[in-house]
């Protein structure tokens, strides 16, 4: 029966009670702690059922862990059921199939009935095996959120590319709040009652929960024997029934072991075995009635505890081997941690605090406070935020007809202006200050050219155009300077002013020519820039055929930078040589879909220029190849699953495995964030598919902290952008390469108005099929002179120093 008070339905996927196991316990326990929490969340349950079990009302459906077609049903069943968001509780043995991948059918089918999922991960394995990657990685690509129970669990299923940063968040186990206080002893049957009385006054170790080898309680009964010939009189609850699938497999062959193990080391009057699945109250009475909480448990990568959460939950103390979930709980001083399977050490540490009464106290003071945090209330509190969000977000996606708007950040022009002075923009930053020592390159100019146009033409506010149109003037200037009669083009510039390289052809040129194509083909651009923009692409446009030799980057620039200005007969042998190396590759591994034999970096403008030389030249099969590639690309950084990870700077080469990659390829860079965003952006405006205009935005995400580590690269205080991505955090610096690629990936979205600042900005019409080519009187050629941009002598100078340090802020402009 719905509650008509509820405004929103939540469905769990899980093993549920009466089923013996700890994830039933817990999902029994979120569920109540749940209605206590919130009044506006209904909650009903999917049980994953292997013995036919009869379950309470709240049990809308039951999978059969094995057959299936139990999962895609059932996501019918939530689905005219009326809920609105679904958590899955994932451990590794309760799901069929091979590796638990029948998960995978109810997830496919939630997402096809538009209904987003939560998972809950119980265990996350530092190496886990390619299917158990696989398989939980898929999970996580499509959830809405992830939850684990530790920061070190968060940080584990990013280093092993399980799931993403942004997606991760860290909700604690929960305690019942019976752990807090004992029962009455009245309301105890007898036999509890009685063992309760037998340990009343001593020093009492307990161990609880469901029994296998993997709890360790052999070690610990092998400690007990060292541990009674200092406190002879300390005693050993060991509480719960053997666990089920154990039972159904072995029997009691383990208990029965610890039974003979008790007997041969003399400790029949101190281990007391409690077979039973106790309830709440009883646990509680048998945790207060406690010293010390032991869990010697085998696991080093056990990620999480309910045991240990419920006795932290009593504000009691613990000693424990080093699994994860321990060392994460007891390190602010609830109690102590011995290696793994290291007996002596375990009976040491327990020796050392029944013997030192001060030290027993502080941790007891510590474990009391984790009390006040544990409570099931204050958790659930936590995932019911996350459910509604989650709701907030899927209806809000749903209620935007066509391709979604994405809200950005407002624009901060802070740091540009900073790295900026009269001469160019300086190429790097030591943290977030402009590092005048490392001087400028025509790389960052044509990349600040570009920037600039694109300023001017979203239409902002008139001091941003004054900006805008003063960066394009020096812009236009340096590049005038940096090029040779030869056709080469110097790249580097001293902060003294002097060259530091000999003209020469190379990705710089490409990238000039590109600029120079924005700058012609943009009309928000001044006449008086556009002339002598169009005048130095005059002189290197003839030249852009050799740069094909060099690498494809060199040609794709140029090749986008013709395509602007539509300079036909120029990019027709550029489209060529992208088209020709895509078939080539292509046609030698089908499954490499890709223009090269590796992935390196800016990689997304192979695919974005070769688009836009085939518009140009309507090559309508070689724009389908291009969107093909491009398609390819997108998968393979996971981009199609909800997040961009972008090829490290070690690369990608066809034939290594997966693994190779996942596991460490080095940082992620932000240029190539950007070349996915505008070459997606480029192919919506191509295609008109609203789903590629989703994932632009996504890709675009990926600077506001969509990403593998969860890590907002853009700095908003003072717009600039950090210079890399780790697995786990940002570079600190914040050079002009990062930045600029932010405002290039931000712009091509407001253009396309696929994006909206805070204040409005008026869309420009979408690039049509075939671009028009812009017409300007031709100047005459430029000269070398005034190759001196700087202060120093013009020519080669390796050596040249600085002049004195100066503010790069508030320089006026001047040609």
């Amino acid at each position: 029966m719905s509650d008509p008070a509820a405004t929103y339905r939540l469905g769990i996927v899980s093993t549920y009670l009466p089923r013996r196991c700890g994830l039933a316990t817990y999902t029994a326990d979120l569920r109540e702690a749940l209605g206590v929490a919130t009044d506006d969340l209904e909650t009903v349950v999917v049980a994953i059922d292997r013995d036919g079990l009869t379950y309470g009302d709240e049990v809308v459906a039951t999978i059969n862990q094995d057959r299936i077609e139990d999962y895609s049903a059932a996501a019918r069943v939530l689905r005219e059921a009326g809920v609105q968001v679904v958590l899955i509780q994932h451990e590794y043995g309760i799901f069929g199939g091979p590796d638990g991948s029948h998960l995978l059918e109810l997830t496919r089918a939630l997402n096809a009935c538009g209904i987003p999922y939560l998972l809950t991960l119980h265990t996350v394995l530092t190496r886990p095996s390619p299917g158990q990657a696989a398989t939980l990685r898929a999970l996580c690509a499509r959830a809405a959120r992830v939850t684990v129970f530790t920061e070190t669990a968060r940080r584990v299923a990013i280093r092993t590319g399980i799931a993403a940063g942004h997606q991760l968040v860290v909700v604690p186990h929960g305690a019942p709040e019976a752990m807090r206080r004992p029962p009455a002893p009245a309301t105890l049957r007898p036999e509890l009652r009685e063992l309760l009385d037998t340990v009343r006054g001593k020093p009492t170790l307990t161990t609880f929960g469901l029994l296998g080898k993997g709890k360790g309680i052999d070690i610990a009964i092998d400690s007990l024997a060292e541990v009674v010939k200092k406190h002879p009189d300390v005693q050993y609850i060991v509480a719960g029934t053997t666990h089920p699938e154990i039972k159904r497999q072995e029997g009691e062959v383990y208990r029965d072991g610890l039974r003979a193990q008790v007997s041969r080391l003399g400790l029949t009057r101190n281990v007391h075995f409690v077979d039973a699945f106790l309830a709440l109250d009883e646990l509680s009475a048998i945790l207060h009635a406690s010293t010390l909480f032991v869990t010697p448990y085998r696991q080093p990568e056990q990620i999480c505890s309910g045991a240990l959460t419920f006795a932290l939950g009593a504000g009691l103390p613990a000693v424990s081997t080093s699994y994860s979930y321990a060392e994460d709980m007891l390190a602010g001083g609830a109690g102590r941690v011995v290696p793994i399977g290291d007996g002596a050490a375990l009976a040491a540490e327990i020796i050392d605090l029944l013997s030192d009464s001060r030290a027993l106290a502080a941790a007891k003071t510590v474990a009391e406070a984790c009390a006040a945090w544990l409570p099931w209330p204050a958790v659930a509190a936590r995932e019911a935020d996350l459910f509604a969000d989650v709701v907030r977000q899927a209806q809000a996606a749903t209620a935007r007809p066509g391709h979604a708007t994405a809200a950005v950040p407002p624009l901060n022009l802070d740091h540009l202006t900073r790295l900026t002075d009269e001469i160019g923009i300086l190429q790097f930053s030591r943290g977030p200050n402009p590092d005048a020592a490392s001087g400028y390159c025509v790389d960052d100019v044509a990349r600040l050219a570009i920037v600039a146009a694109d300023l001017l033409a979203v239409g902002t506010d008139m001091k941003q155009t004054a900006l805008a149109t003063r960066w394009l003037r020096q812009s236009i200037r340096f590049l005038t300077a940096a090029y040779d009669p030869s056709g080469g083009m110097h790249n580097v510039l001293s902060y003294g002013g002097t060259w530091q390289d000999w003209p020469h052809m190379g990705d710089h040129v490409g990238r000039t020519v590109w600029a120079l194509g924005v700058l012609v083909g943009t009309p928000a651009v001044p006449d008086d820039i556009r002339r002598p923009a169009a005048a130095l692409l005059d002189e290197l446009g003839p030249r852009t055929e050799g740069l094909a030799g060099l690498g494809l980057r060199s040609a794709a620039y140029a090749l986008m930078g013709l395509a602007r200005a539509g300079r036909v007969e120029q990019a027709a042998p550029l489209l060529a040589r992208l088209d020709d190396a895509l078939v080539e590759t292509s046609s030698a591994d089908p499954a490499w879909r890709w223009f090269e034999p590796e992935l390196t970096y800016d990689n997304a403008r192979l695919p974005q220029a070769m688009l836009l030389g085939a518009a140009l030249l309507e090559d309508d099969d070689a724009a389908a190849r291009a969107i093909a590639a491009l398609d390819w690309y997108a998968q393979h950084v996971g981009l199609v699953d909800g997040t961009l990870r972008c090829v490290g700077n070690k690369w990608h080469h066809r034939g290594e495995a997966a693994s190779v990659w996942v596991a460490d390829d080095g940082d992620e860079q932000p240029i190539d964030a950007a070349a996915i965003t505008e070459a997606l952006v480029d192919t919506w405006q191509h295609t008109a598919d609203p789903h590629l205009a989703r994932l632009a935005g996504w890709a675009f995400a990926w600077f506001l902290g969509r990403n593998r580590a969860g890590a907002r690269l853009y700095v908003d205080a003072t717009g600039a952008c950090q210079d890399g991505l780790s697995a786990t955090e940002p570079n600190g610096n914040q050079g002009a390469e990062s930045t600029l690629a932010y405002y290039q990936a931000l712009f091509s979205l407001l253009r396309a108005g696929l994006a909206a600042l805070p204040h409005p900005v008026a869309p420009t019409v979408p690039v049509p099929t075939s671009l028009p080519t812009t017409t300007l009187t031709k100047s005459t050629k430029p000269t070398n002179k005034g190759r001196v941009v700087g202060r120093a002598s013009a020519g080669f100078s390796a050596t040249a120093t600085p002049p004195r340090l100066r503010s790069t802020e508030d320089h006026s402009d001047a040609l």
